[in-house]
């Protein structure tokens, strides 16, 4: 549930006019790291080849970290799963008390969910990239599906609000999330969405957003907010809620 503060951030970043990431440049960004989008690391814009070599030694770093982190969060589950992983990345100092712990395998759907976004298959929304910067007024059966859309994802946040309790891990409430999606025959947005592993977001305490569901067990104290993000008819609806685990 933290490992949102290490990698996936950059899968969440993208600005309607991104700036070069080469500090206190500040120029509209013209390109992105080829290593970082072959990685599905999404973000790393640049403006020039200069920017971009200059600041290429501070830059990769990203990249072996989000390796190290990959393989870490996706090793094979075994060992004692209450406790954290034990990971050092050089040049990263966490921000809180929360250390990642081990991942489930990716939650896979059946073929019954036949409404999906392009990126299910291979982690890249190619309509977004698309349509990015474009208002589109929708028509009444649009609205309608959104509507629709809408009560769906509300209904999967209610459940998953439902399960939030002293040790229960995020890794439930996104087995939870992920099976209330397929009753409904949506797809959760959030799996596979550049490369995100799991069907819904849950972030504890010092993590501001996008945090990945693993085996850590929630404690009384923990501030836990859970985003959860369906995707049908075409249409995507997200919704969120927060709650303070106090006895």
């Amino acid at each position: 549930s933290s490992t949102v503060g290490l990698i996936y951030p950059l899968f969440y970043s993208i600005a309607m006019l991104p700036v070069c990431d080469t500090p206190n440049c500040g120029k509209e960004a013209k390109f992105r790291c080829p290593t970082c989008s072959k990685l599905g690391i999404e973000g790393s814009f640049f403006c020039t080849q200069n920017c971009f070599k200059g600041y290429w030694k501070e830059h990769k770093k990203v990249h072996a970290l989000f390796e190290q982190l990959k393989n870490q969060g996706a090793a094979p589950l075994g060992g004692d799963l209450s406790q954290p992983l034990i990971v050092s990345w050089p040049g990263y100092n966490f921000t809180g008390d929360l250390r990642p712990y081990r991942q489930s395998p990716r939650r896979q759907l059946p073929d019954t969910v036949t409404g999906r976004p392009d990126y299910w298959r291979d982690g890249t929304p190619y309509s977004e990239r698309q349509d990015k910067g474009l208002l589109r007024v929708l028509g009444d059966e649009e609205q309608e599906d959104m509507r629709i859309v809408c009560r769906l994802a509300r209904e999967v946040l209610e459940e998953a609000m439902r399960a939030v309790e002293p040790g229960v891990t995020t890794d439930a409430i996104d087995r939870l999330v992920h099976e209330a999606s397929i009753e409904r025959d949506c797809y959760p947005s959030p799996l596979n969405y550049y490369g995100f592993p799991k069907s819904c977001c849950t972030s504890v305490n010092e993590v501001i957003c996008h945090g990945i569901p693993d085996m850590r067990p929630l404690a009384d104290g923990d501030i836990v907010n859970i985003d959860v993000t369906c995707y049908h008819r075409s249409i995507t609806a997200t919704s969120t809620k927060q709650r303070l685990l106090a006895q």
